[in-house]
């Protein structure tokens, strides 16, 4: 039987959940009014860390955590985990690189390893994650493979993020925001019954600010940022035990270019360029979610669908007065789900399991034109202008079934047995045509269409062992893999495909600390095998851009985190990692050896820390600490192309009256300079957000 969602709407869910109460023989009734429970927004506790619990290779963080740290959208969380790093020239996704303990995807063509998932609805891939963060109930970072608990693969680890849920009873947020750079935001978010059956969440948020960077030919900022999201969720009670959600989340950004500059400039915030650029994104996801609960368990239908368009990103790559070279890219996405899953009602000292299969269809279509001019040499007379117009269509499909089962052994241990048998398929159709300014002849690329096909088999098994209340010890092993794929810029059949990467990853810590008590901490280290990394890189002696495999990567290192309240009304909360990230078998682009260096893309260590005092009569004020290491660009690991290591204090000061709250800020209050990212190929980096201070007043009702 054939299988697709290309056509499927979300009604199927429901239809779907339907279906099965009636085979199990179970019948739907009517229930009583009642909506959906949340625990009501306590104003007086938000600047605490209750609740949020100590675990091995699990961070959690709630809204507040997410402000003191600087976190105003997805891609400032660098830090958030241990070991957890993005790279980026904040162009809102598009090109990221996520990393955690040594494990990443590549800049545009490889699946996602870090996977995202907000409230059970999945991404696709990297490029295409949201940007804005609204309604933020709790935002969690898994690390280590979690495909063998989530239908969406996520073989180095997965985010996790929860918004809030309407209550019995009306609760509103409204935030006002300004500061440097003409900085000004709105975030708003409401949620409450609408009746005694249907309540609802809805959000919103405004921000824009002038750029960082001046352009000095143009005379004007040359990356302006202005974004408009926006999240809604309807909850039905559509009969006893029976839940059904509804969600709609969209996000459109008109920015200007990619925030480059050259890595030779004395200023890192000035740039002399012919074209501004400008990069524009709009982001629509619809959702919907039927959860029925039986006496052995819940069963959950989930389907999804989201539409991800770039239109266009155009740059200025020469970075120069002089039309020397530039490019204009169009991509869109369009990621479809559905997931049914099982899994056993919660308690202490029972088999718990959770089962599942998963299907997912992505198709990426992209159109990438590049001009630049050609040196003349004995070949080539003056004045020679190369067009090079790409056109490809990748699709990926996924089809999965993943199960884990948690069985005590005795009172206080409890082994954990996880696996993922995942059919992934591939194709590529790719042309590319190329002209000059002078009508020259010019070779053209043959147009490539191939396709592909793989089954994988990922396990995982742990053990939990409880010393005492206040001392657990946990380790665990698994196997994941990352799909094959194909290259969208070459048309080089050797080189448009790439192999599937294997991940061996193997952990071992404790935790530490009373469930209720004023300190709790964790300690881990881990070792990852990982044969056949993807990363992407340039083809010598052309334009061409490709995913590479590296036969082999090890990655190794530790993680430390704690939460202490030394005296009343005041918190400190840490987290720290170390990575050693090396390749152990592989060569560069010029056929050397590259054993020993570091991986592209992975920081050498990541810290946050912050502290939180609360001096009552509504005053309360913190501090954060962030330092990212040493990150290499490229795999000789040159030093014009890598970023030292370098930390960022933020503060804030809060006074609280009533139902409103005024505050003040910094965020990198040191003016460190830093990038984000950096281009080998254009000699550029992305400097990172300078000294800011604004003001804040939000009303919570």
């Amino acid at each position: 039987m054939k299988i697709t969602t290309r056509n499927i709407r979300p009604i199927c869910a429901l239809a779907l959940i339907t279906a099965a109460t009636e085979i199990t023989g179970i019948r739907i009734v009517a229930a009583e009014g009642q909506t959906t429970q949340m625990a009501p927004f306590n104003v007086a506790a938000e600047f605490g860390v209750d609740g949020l619990r100590i675990q091995n290779s699990q961070s959690v963080l709630n809204q507040y955590l997410l402000e003191q740290h600087g976190v105003a959208q997805l891609q400032d969380m660098a830090g958030l985990a241990p070991n957890l790093g993005t790279s980026n020239s904040d162009t809102r996704g598009f090109g990221d690189v996520i990393s955690l303990r040594g494990v990443t995807n590549s800049i545009f063509f490889s699946s996602p390893a870090i996977g995202l998932v907000i409230d059970d609805v999945p991404s696709g891939s990297v490029s295409s994650y949201p940007s804005s963060l609204l309604n933020i109930e709790s935002f969690t970072v898994k690390a280590g493979a979690q495909g063998t608990d989530y239908g969406r693969n996520a073989p180095g680890g997965v985010i996790d993020i929860k918004t809030r849920t309407p209550g019995a009873t009306h609760q509103g947020n409204v935030l006002l925001d300004y500061g440097s750079y003409k900085y000004s935001a709105l975030q708003a978010s409401f949620d409450g019954p609408l009746n005694d059956k249907v309540g609802y969440s809805a959000s919103v948020g405004l921000s824009e600010h002038e750029g960082y960077i001046t352009n000095t030919f143009k005379n004007r900022s040359a990356d302006d940022r202005r974004s408009v999201a926006g999240r809604g969720a309807l909850y039905w009670k559509a009969a006893d035990q029976l839940q059904v959600r509804f969600g709609l989340t969209m996000e459109k950004t008109s920015d200007d270019a990619t925030r480059l500059t050259s890595l030779f400039s004395p200023d890192p915030f000035k740039v002399a360029s012919d074209t501004n650029g400008a990069t524009k994104v709009e982001r629509i996801q619809l959702s919907l979610q039927a959860k029925k609960t039986f006496a052995w368990g819940t069963m959950a239908v989930t389907t999804s669908s989201q539409d991800w368009d770039l239109d266009p990103s155009i740059n200025d790559l020469d970075l120069s007065p002089l039309p020397l070279a530039s490019s204009n890219v169009t991509q869109s996405e369009k990621f479809t789900t559905q997931e049914i899953r099982f899994e056993s009602t919660p308690g202490a000292q029972r088999t718990q399991w959770r089962a599942g299969a998963f299907h997912s269809d992505s198709a990426i279509n992209g159109d990438a034109k590049r001009v630049f001019v050609v040196p003349p040499s004995a070949y080539v007379p003056p004045n020679f202008v190369q067009t090079e117009r790409s056109v490809f269509a990748i699709g990926q499909k996924t089809l999965a079934a993943y199960a884990n089962l948690d069985q005590p052994l005795a009172p206080k241990t409890t082994l954990k047995f996880g696996a993922r048998l995942e059919h992934s398929a591939s194709d590529l159709d790719r042309t590319k045509v190329a002209s000059n300014s002078l009508g020259f002849p010019s070779p053209q690329d043959p147009r490539l269409a191939r396709s592909q096909s793989d089954n994988t088999l990922s396990a995982s098994a742990a053990v939990v062992h409880s010393v005492s209340s206040s001392l657990n010890l946990q380790a665990k092993t698994s196997i994941a893999h990352k799909p094959e794929g194909y290259s969208g810029f070459t048309g080089n059949p050797l080189l448009a495909r790439f192999d599937g990467e294997q991940i061996w990853a193997t952990e071992a810590g404790v935790t530490f600390g009373p469930p209720k008590g004023r300190f709790g901490g964790s300690v881990l280290a881990f070792w990852n095998a990982i044969d056949n990394d993807q990363f992407e890189r340039t083809v010598p002696n052309s334009t061409d851009f490709v995913v590479v495999n590296a036969a082999k990567v090890i990655a190794r290192g530790f993680e430390a985190k704690f939460m202490w309240s030394p005296v009343e009304k005041v918190w400190w909360d840490f987290q720290a990692g170390y990575t050693s990230a090396t390749f152990d078998d592989h060569r560069d682009a010029a056929g050397t050896r590259v054993d020993g260096k570091y991986v592209p893309f992975i920081p050498t260590y990541t810290l946050r820390t912050g502290v939180t005092v609360d001096f009552g009569q509504g005053w309360s004020a913190n501090a954060s600490y962030a330092a990212v290491g040493k990150t290499y660009y490229d795999e000789r690991n040159t030093a014009t192309f890598a970023q030292r290591a370098y930390g960022l204090v933020n503060a804030q000061l809060r006074y609280r009256f009533d139902h409103y709250t005024v505050a003040v800020y910094g965020q990198n209050l040191f003016d460190q300079d830093h990038y984000r990212f950096i281009n080998p190929e254009i000699f550029a980096g992305s400097p990172g957000a300078p000294r800011r201070v604004g003001i804040q007043l939000s009303f919570v009702y």
